[in-house]
């Protein structure tokens, strides 16, 4: 499976398979082990080990090491993709516009014209491939037009949702 981490200003590419991790191209053998009933994890990479808290938070991962707290955002491949496809272009005046990441059946709307929605809030669902996919909103803002229906199907680009920022 392929990642994109980004911690602070730098982004790193990071493929797992089994024990062998590669990070921005570069090969490395990796445990991440959990110590039960706490956030600790132990890390070893080539035969070094380290100790890390680590725990969820609003960005991403909190982790804590030697007494530094760093956040990470994680995203997967297919995440990183549909989040890339779903932000749209930023318009004059901070204007969003949510297309169709692929073809598909919109299943739910969960908003509606007028509706205030934070960066990351739950738009709608799409159905592609047997897989329900939420659309989320790209920026802080209110929805000011949907051009889908529940039930409809939906061509790959097909405008869904305009999201504005708030004046």
């Amino acid at each position: 499976m392929k990642y994109t981490v980004t911690i602070g200003s730098r982004v790193c590419e990071v493929d797992l398979t089994g024990d062998r991790v590669v990070l921005d191209g570069r090969p490395f053998h990796a445990e991440l082990r959990r110590m039960p009933g706490t956030p600790l994890r132990h890390l070893i990479v080539d035969g070094v080990s380290q100790t890390l808290a680590m725990s969820r938070s609003d960005d991403g991962w909190a982790l804590l090491r030697g007494g530094e707290t760093v956040t990470a955002q994680v995203r997967d491949e297919r995440t990183r993709q549909l989040e890339e496809m779903t932000a749209g272009g930023a318009a004059a005046g901070g204007h969003q516009i949510v297309k169709a990441p692929m073809p598909g059946l919109v299943l739910r709307i969960e908003v509606e014209v007028g509706t205030s929605v934070k960066r990351g809030s739950g738009l709608m669902v799409l159905e592609a491939m047997k897989m329900e996919n939420e659309l989320t909103a790209p920026i802080d803002g209110v929805v000011t037009a949907i051009h889908v229906e529940a039930g409809a199907p939906v061509d790959k680009g097909a405008l869904l949702v305009e999201v504005s920022q708030e004046p």
